[in-house]
Protein backbone atom coordinates (compact mmCIF):
# COMPACT_ATOMS: atom_id res chain seq x y z
CA UNK A 1 0.00 0.00 0.00
CA UNK A 2 2.82 2.31 1.00
CA UNK A 3 4.86 1.61 -2.22
CA UNK A 4 1.48 2.21 -4.08
CA UNK A 5 0.55 5.74 -2.51
CA UNK A 6 4.54 6.65 -2.91
CA UNK A 7 4.32 5.55 -6.85
CA UNK A 8 1.53 8.18 -7.04
CA UNK A 9 3.14 10.83 -5.06
CA UNK A 10 6.08 10.53 -8.03
CA UNK A 11 3.68 10.60 -10.67
CA UNK A 12 1.85 14.07 -9.31
CA UNK A 13 5.35 15.47 -8.70
CA UNK A 14 6.20 14.57 -12.58
CA UNK A 15 2.74 16.00 -13.75
CA UNK A 16 3.25 19.14 -11.59
CA UNK A 17 6.81 20.20 -12.82
CA UNK A 18 5.95 19.38 -16.28
CA UNK A 19 2.66 21.95 -16.06
CA UNK A 20 4.80 24.78 -14.21
CA UNK A 21 7.56 24.17 -17.14
CA UNK A 22 4.60 24.68 -19.76
CA UNK A 23 3.43 27.98 -18.10
CA UNK A 24 6.83 29.32 -17.93
CA UNK A 25 7.69 28.47 -21.56
CA UNK A 26 4.11 29.75 -22.50
CA UNK A 27 5.00 33.11 -20.29
CA UNK A 28 8.22 33.23 -21.85
CA UNK A 29 7.02 33.27 -25.41
CA UNK A 30 4.34 35.69 -24.49
CA UNK A 31 6.97 38.15 -23.27
CA UNK A 32 9.04 37.60 -26.43
CA UNK A 33 6.07 37.99 -28.95
CA UNK A 34 5.09 41.87 -27.09
CA UNK A 35 8.62 43.53 -27.64
CA UNK A 36 8.61 47.37 -25.59
CA UNK A 37 8.43 49.62 -28.98
CA UNK A 38 4.93 47.95 -29.74
CA UNK A 39 3.55 49.98 -26.87
CA UNK A 40 1.53 52.56 -28.07
CA UNK A 41 1.93 56.02 -26.53
CA UNK A 42 -0.10 57.62 -24.43
CA UNK A 43 -2.96 59.36 -26.24
CA UNK A 44 -3.35 63.20 -25.67
CA UNK A 45 -7.33 63.98 -26.39
CA UNK A 46 -7.36 66.88 -28.62
CA UNK A 47 -9.42 69.42 -26.48
CA UNK A 48 -9.04 72.96 -28.00
CA UNK A 49 -7.91 74.03 -31.83
CA UNK A 50 -10.31 76.03 -32.87
CA UNK A 51 -11.32 78.76 -31.07
CA UNK A 52 -10.52 81.87 -29.16
CA UNK A 53 -7.47 81.90 -26.74
CA UNK A 54 -7.20 84.53 -24.05
CA UNK A 55 -3.84 85.06 -22.22
CA UNK A 56 -4.26 86.32 -18.83
CA UNK A 57 -2.08 86.95 -15.77
CA UNK A 58 -2.37 83.13 -14.37
CA UNK A 59 -1.99 81.56 -18.13
CA UNK A 60 -4.17 80.52 -21.63
CA UNK A 61 -7.78 80.54 -21.51
CA UNK A 62 -9.99 78.67 -24.46
CA UNK A 63 -13.07 79.53 -25.05
CA UNK A 64 -14.93 77.42 -28.20
CA UNK A 65 -17.23 79.83 -30.59
CA UNK A 66 -19.56 77.20 -31.37
CA UNK A 67 -19.86 75.03 -27.83
CA UNK A 68 -19.99 78.98 -26.06
CA UNK A 69 -17.64 76.79 -23.29
CA UNK A 70 -14.76 78.78 -21.46
CA UNK A 71 -11.63 76.39 -20.66
CA UNK A 72 -9.20 78.01 -17.85
CA UNK A 73 -5.77 77.47 -17.25
CA UNK A 74 -5.08 74.74 -19.95
CA UNK A 75 -2.18 75.12 -20.14
CA UNK A 76 -1.30 74.33 -16.70
CA UNK A 77 -4.27 71.48 -16.55
CA UNK A 78 -2.43 69.88 -19.70
CA UNK A 79 1.47 70.15 -18.78
CA UNK A 80 1.02 70.85 -14.64
CA UNK A 81 3.17 73.74 -14.93
CA UNK A 82 2.71 77.36 -14.81
CA UNK A 83 3.53 80.58 -17.06
CA UNK A 84 5.09 82.98 -15.56
CA UNK A 85 4.74 86.72 -16.50
CA UNK A 86 3.06 85.46 -19.95
CA UNK A 87 3.73 88.89 -22.57
CA UNK A 88 1.67 87.53 -26.47
CA UNK A 89 0.46 84.55 -27.92
CA UNK A 90 1.12 83.76 -31.83
CA UNK A 91 -0.55 80.44 -34.24
CA UNK A 92 1.19 79.24 -37.10
CA UNK A 93 0.19 76.33 -38.85
CA UNK A 94 -1.33 74.10 -35.63
CA UNK A 95 1.15 75.07 -33.09
CA UNK A 96 0.90 78.21 -30.40
CA UNK A 97 3.74 79.85 -29.72
CA UNK A 98 3.58 81.95 -25.79
CA UNK A 99 5.85 84.20 -25.31
CA UNK A 100 6.75 85.02 -21.25
CA UNK A 101 8.92 87.62 -19.48
CA UNK A 102 12.07 85.07 -19.83
CA UNK A 103 11.01 82.38 -22.17
CA UNK A 104 9.96 81.12 -25.32
CA UNK A 105 7.07 78.20 -24.96
CA UNK A 106 6.10 75.67 -28.17
CA UNK A 107 3.12 74.05 -27.45
CA UNK A 108 0.31 71.93 -29.95
CA UNK A 109 -2.60 74.08 -30.58
CA UNK A 110 -5.16 71.16 -30.41
CA UNK A 111 -3.75 69.57 -27.20
CA UNK A 112 -1.80 72.14 -25.69
CA UNK A 113 0.79 69.83 -24.82
CA UNK A 114 3.79 71.91 -24.41
CA UNK A 115 6.59 70.72 -27.23
CA UNK A 116 9.72 72.50 -25.62
CA UNK A 117 10.50 75.85 -23.94
CA UNK A 118 13.70 78.29 -24.24
CA UNK A 119 14.71 80.95 -21.92
CA UNK A 120 16.92 83.30 -22.05
CA UNK A 121 14.93 86.87 -22.40
CA UNK A 122 15.13 89.37 -19.89
CA UNK A 123 11.60 91.12 -21.22
CA UNK A 124 10.35 89.44 -24.35
CA UNK A 125 7.34 90.49 -25.82
CA UNK A 126 6.27 89.48 -28.87
CA UNK A 127 6.91 86.75 -31.95
CA UNK A 128 7.07 85.85 -35.43
CA UNK A 129 8.13 82.88 -37.90
CA UNK A 130 10.99 83.94 -39.67
CA UNK A 131 11.10 80.99 -42.26
CA UNK A 132 13.36 78.34 -42.09
CA UNK A 133 12.26 76.79 -38.79
CA UNK A 134 12.89 80.17 -36.83
CA UNK A 135 10.88 82.59 -34.78
CA UNK A 136 12.02 86.16 -34.08
CA UNK A 137 11.20 87.23 -30.41
CA UNK A 138 11.48 90.84 -29.24
CA UNK A 139 13.25 91.66 -26.14
CA UNK A 140 12.57 94.81 -24.54
CA UNK A 141 15.23 94.52 -22.05
CA UNK A 142 18.24 93.75 -24.08
CA UNK A 143 16.86 96.56 -27.10
CA UNK A 144 17.37 93.54 -29.59
CA UNK A 145 15.82 90.36 -31.38
CA UNK A 146 16.76 86.90 -30.44
CA UNK A 147 16.72 84.67 -32.94
CA UNK A 148 14.74 81.19 -32.13
CA UNK A 149 16.32 77.74 -33.70
CA UNK A 150 13.01 75.12 -33.69
CA UNK A 151 15.29 72.55 -34.65
CA UNK A 152 18.02 72.62 -32.01
CA UNK A 153 15.70 74.99 -29.54
CA UNK A 154 18.22 77.29 -27.94
CA UNK A 155 18.60 81.00 -29.37
CA UNK A 156 21.08 80.57 -31.91
CA UNK A 157 21.74 84.28 -32.52
CA UNK A 158 20.95 88.06 -31.63
CA UNK A 159 19.88 91.41 -33.72
CA UNK A 160 20.36 94.84 -32.23
CA UNK A 161 17.20 97.65 -32.47
CA UNK A 162 19.19 100.19 -31.40
CA UNK A 163 20.82 101.95 -28.14
CA UNK A 164 18.58 101.88 -25.73
CA UNK A 165 15.09 101.26 -27.23
CA UNK A 166 12.49 99.13 -26.88
CA UNK A 167 11.40 96.41 -29.52
CA UNK A 168 8.10 95.21 -28.95
CA UNK A 169 5.54 94.50 -32.01
CA UNK A 170 7.06 92.96 -35.37
CA UNK A 171 5.79 91.25 -38.63
CA UNK A 172 7.05 89.81 -41.44
CA UNK A 173 6.55 90.50 -45.02
CA UNK A 174 8.02 88.26 -47.59
CA UNK A 175 11.74 88.05 -47.24
CA UNK A 176 11.99 90.90 -44.33
CA UNK A 177 11.17 91.46 -40.79
CA UNK A 178 9.89 94.79 -39.31
CA UNK A 179 10.17 95.70 -35.72
CA UNK A 180 8.84 98.65 -34.17
CA UNK A 181 10.82 101.02 -31.35
CA UNK A 182 7.95 101.81 -29.09
CA UNK A 183 8.94 104.19 -27.13
CA UNK A 184 9.40 104.57 -23.38
CA UNK A 185 6.99 105.21 -20.51
CA UNK A 186 7.15 108.88 -20.76
CA UNK A 187 5.98 111.67 -22.75
CA UNK A 188 9.02 113.08 -23.26
CA UNK A 189 11.01 109.09 -23.55
CA UNK A 190 9.50 108.65 -27.26
CA UNK A 191 11.04 107.32 -30.14
CA UNK A 192 10.05 106.99 -34.27
CA UNK A 193 12.19 104.18 -36.05
CA UNK A 194 11.28 100.55 -37.66
CA UNK A 195 13.84 98.66 -37.89
CA UNK A 196 13.78 96.28 -40.92
CA UNK A 197 16.07 93.04 -41.03
CA UNK A 198 16.74 90.82 -44.12
CA UNK A 199 15.32 87.37 -43.03
CA UNK A 200 15.85 85.26 -46.56
CA UNK A 201 16.88 85.87 -49.98
CA UNK A 202 15.32 83.36 -51.91
CA UNK A 203 16.40 79.72 -50.46
CA UNK A 204 19.36 81.51 -48.28
CA UNK A 205 19.40 82.31 -44.78
CA UNK A 206 19.94 85.71 -43.66
CA UNK A 207 19.64 87.72 -40.19
CA UNK A 208 20.72 91.09 -41.76
CA UNK A 209 20.34 94.34 -40.40
CA UNK A 210 18.76 96.21 -43.50
CA UNK A 211 17.96 99.30 -42.37
CA UNK A 212 16.10 101.73 -39.86
CA UNK A 213 12.92 103.81 -41.40
CA UNK A 214 11.38 106.64 -39.77
CA UNK A 215 7.62 107.23 -38.72
CA UNK A 216 5.40 109.21 -36.29
CA UNK A 217 6.36 109.45 -32.46
CA UNK A 218 5.95 106.70 -31.02
CA UNK A 219 5.13 103.09 -32.94
CA UNK A 220 3.06 101.18 -31.17
CA UNK A 221 1.58 98.24 -33.20
CA UNK A 222 2.51 97.04 -36.95
CA UNK A 223 0.64 94.70 -39.71
CA UNK A 224 1.71 93.81 -42.99
CA UNK A 225 -0.93 94.72 -45.24
CA UNK A 226 1.47 94.03 -48.50
CA UNK A 227 3.14 97.20 -47.45
CA UNK A 228 4.04 97.50 -43.60
CA UNK A 229 0.92 99.64 -41.81
CA UNK A 230 2.28 100.85 -38.80
CA UNK A 231 0.28 102.91 -36.16
CA UNK A 232 1.49 105.53 -33.57
CA UNK A 233 0.41 106.80 -30.44
CA UNK A 234 1.85 109.99 -30.88
CA UNK A 235 2.44 111.75 -27.25
CA UNK A 236 -0.65 111.04 -25.09
CA UNK A 237 0.16 112.54 -20.91
CA UNK A 238 -3.06 111.86 -18.59
CA UNK A 239 -1.83 114.07 -16.44
CA UNK A 240 -1.24 117.28 -18.91
CA UNK A 241 -3.15 117.66 -21.67
CA UNK A 242 -1.41 120.61 -23.44
CA UNK A 243 1.64 118.09 -23.74
CA UNK A 244 -0.57 115.75 -25.95
CA UNK A 245 0.35 115.33 -29.80
CA UNK A 246 -1.98 113.31 -31.98
CA UNK A 247 -2.00 109.28 -33.36
CA UNK A 248 -0.89 108.75 -36.58
CA UNK A 249 -0.45 106.34 -39.58
CA UNK A 250 2.11 105.64 -41.59
CA UNK A 251 2.67 103.20 -44.40
CA UNK A 252 5.79 101.57 -45.52
CA UNK A 253 6.61 100.18 -48.75
CA UNK A 254 8.41 96.62 -47.81
CA UNK A 255 10.94 96.67 -50.97
CA UNK A 256 12.17 100.21 -50.69
CA UNK A 257 11.63 101.19 -47.36
CA UNK A 258 9.85 104.78 -47.59
CA UNK A 259 7.21 105.60 -45.82
CA UNK A 260 5.07 106.31 -48.84
CA UNK A 261 2.55 107.91 -46.45
CA UNK A 262 1.86 109.55 -43.26
CA UNK A 263 -1.92 110.54 -41.89
CA UNK A 264 -2.28 112.23 -38.74
CA UNK A 265 -5.26 111.26 -36.75
CA UNK A 266 -6.88 114.46 -36.16
CA UNK A 267 -8.52 114.32 -32.50
CA UNK A 268 -7.28 110.97 -32.03
CA UNK A 269 -4.86 110.18 -29.45
CA UNK A 270 -2.87 107.16 -28.13
CA UNK A 271 -3.52 105.31 -30.80
CA UNK A 272 -2.86 100.93 -30.35
CA UNK A 273 -3.70 97.71 -31.21
CA UNK A 274 -4.05 97.95 -34.67
CA UNK A 275 -5.88 94.88 -36.52
CA UNK A 276 -7.40 94.22 -39.86
CA UNK A 277 -10.75 92.23 -39.54
CA UNK A 278 -11.64 88.81 -41.24
CA UNK A 279 -12.37 90.43 -44.52
CA UNK A 280 -9.41 91.65 -44.74
CA UNK A 281 -11.50 94.89 -45.27
CA UNK A 282 -10.54 97.44 -42.46
CA UNK A 283 -8.09 98.42 -39.95
CA UNK A 284 -9.67 98.35 -36.15
CA UNK A 285 -7.48 100.48 -33.32
CA UNK A 286 -8.14 101.16 -29.84
CA UNK A 287 -7.62 104.71 -28.75
CA UNK A 288 -8.04 107.39 -25.44
CA UNK A 289 -11.60 107.62 -26.02
CA UNK A 290 -12.67 103.82 -27.31
CA UNK A 291 -12.78 102.00 -30.52
CA UNK A 292 -11.70 103.12 -34.18
CA UNK A 293 -12.30 101.66 -37.38
CA UNK A 294 -10.32 102.92 -40.58
CA UNK A 295 -10.59 102.92 -44.24
CA UNK A 296 -7.53 101.07 -45.40
CA UNK A 297 -6.59 103.20 -48.19
CA UNK A 298 -6.93 106.91 -46.65
CA UNK A 299 -6.77 105.86 -42.66
CA UNK A 300 -9.81 108.25 -42.35
CA UNK A 301 -11.37 107.02 -38.76
CA UNK A 302 -14.78 106.37 -36.95
CA UNK A 303 -15.43 105.88 -33.58
CA UNK A 304 -17.01 102.72 -32.99
CA UNK A 305 -17.76 102.96 -29.20
CA UNK A 306 -17.00 104.82 -26.70
CA UNK A 307 -18.31 102.41 -23.63
CA UNK A 308 -15.40 100.76 -23.01
CA UNK A 309 -11.83 101.62 -22.34
CA UNK A 310 -9.81 98.43 -24.52
CA UNK A 311 -5.98 98.00 -24.73
CA UNK A 312 -6.88 94.19 -25.75
CA UNK A 313 -8.28 93.65 -29.11
CA UNK A 314 -9.05 91.10 -32.25
CA UNK A 315 -11.45 90.42 -34.72
CA UNK A 316 -13.76 87.90 -35.85
CA UNK A 317 -16.86 87.12 -38.00
CA UNK A 318 -19.14 84.71 -36.77
CA UNK A 319 -22.06 82.66 -38.94
CA UNK A 320 -25.57 81.97 -37.51
CA UNK A 321 -28.92 81.12 -38.67
CA UNK A 322 -31.51 84.15 -38.30
CA UNK A 323 -34.67 82.44 -38.10
CA UNK A 324 -36.72 85.76 -39.07
CA UNK A 325 -35.44 85.18 -42.63
CA UNK A 326 -34.61 82.09 -43.01
CA UNK A 327 -31.00 82.37 -44.15
CA UNK A 328 -27.31 82.33 -42.44
CA UNK A 329 -25.90 85.97 -41.80
CA UNK A 330 -22.35 86.57 -41.00
CA UNK A 331 -21.30 89.23 -38.28
CA UNK A 332 -18.32 91.02 -38.01
CA UNK A 333 -17.19 91.07 -34.38
CA UNK A 334 -14.94 92.37 -32.02
CA UNK A 335 -13.33 91.45 -28.80
CA UNK A 336 -12.09 93.57 -26.50
CA UNK A 337 -10.98 94.14 -22.84
CA UNK A 338 -12.52 97.13 -20.86
CA UNK A 339 -9.59 98.51 -18.18
CA UNK A 340 -11.82 99.56 -15.93
CA UNK A 341 -12.97 95.74 -15.66
CA UNK A 342 -9.46 94.54 -16.55
CA UNK A 343 -11.22 90.60 -16.07
CA UNK A 344 -13.51 91.12 -18.47
CA UNK A 345 -13.68 90.10 -21.98
CA UNK A 346 -17.00 92.16 -24.72
CA UNK A 347 -18.31 90.98 -27.54
CA UNK A 348 -18.82 93.74 -29.54
CA UNK A 349 -21.55 93.71 -32.68
CA UNK A 350 -19.74 96.20 -35.47
CA UNK A 351 -22.86 96.24 -37.94
CA UNK A 352 -25.23 97.29 -34.63
CA UNK A 353 -22.60 98.82 -32.62
CA UNK A 354 -23.96 96.88 -29.32
CA UNK A 355 -22.49 94.28 -27.21
CA UNK A 356 -23.99 91.15 -27.14
CA UNK A 357 -22.28 88.91 -24.37
CA UNK A 358 -19.33 89.09 -21.65
CA UNK A 359 -16.96 86.36 -19.96
CA UNK A 360 -15.48 86.79 -16.65
CA UNK A 361 -11.63 85.67 -16.97
CA UNK A 362 -9.67 84.77 -13.77
CA UNK A 363 -7.15 87.54 -13.79
CA UNK A 364 -6.70 90.98 -16.15
CA UNK A 365 -6.55 89.78 -20.42
CA UNK A 366 -3.14 90.65 -21.84
CA UNK A 367 -3.58 89.04 -25.46
CA UNK A 368 -5.97 87.28 -27.72
CA UNK A 369 -5.36 85.36 -30.50
CA UNK A 370 -8.24 83.28 -32.67
CA UNK A 371 -7.06 79.65 -34.28
CA UNK A 372 -9.48 79.47 -37.62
Amino acid sequence: MRETCDSLFIIFVKNFNMKKIFLLLSSSFLFMACPPESIEPPIYNKDYGKGLYILTDNGVNFYDFDERVLKEYIYSTVNGGSLQNPSSLNIHGNKMYIVTKNTFHKVDAETFLSEFSIPGFTDAQQCENAYFNRFYVTDKGESEIKIIDLISRDISGHISTGDSVFPTDIVVNGSRAFVINSGGDSSSDYDSTIVAIDVRNISEVLNNFAGNIITGKNPSSVVNDGNIIVLCRGIYDENDALNNEESSFSRISAGSLSVDANTILSGIYNADNLCVDESDTRFYFTASDGVYWSDKSSFSSNLITDKKNPNVLISNNETYFDLTDSIYKTVNYLWCNDQDNPNYLYKLNFQTNEFEDSIILNSPIIDLEIYR
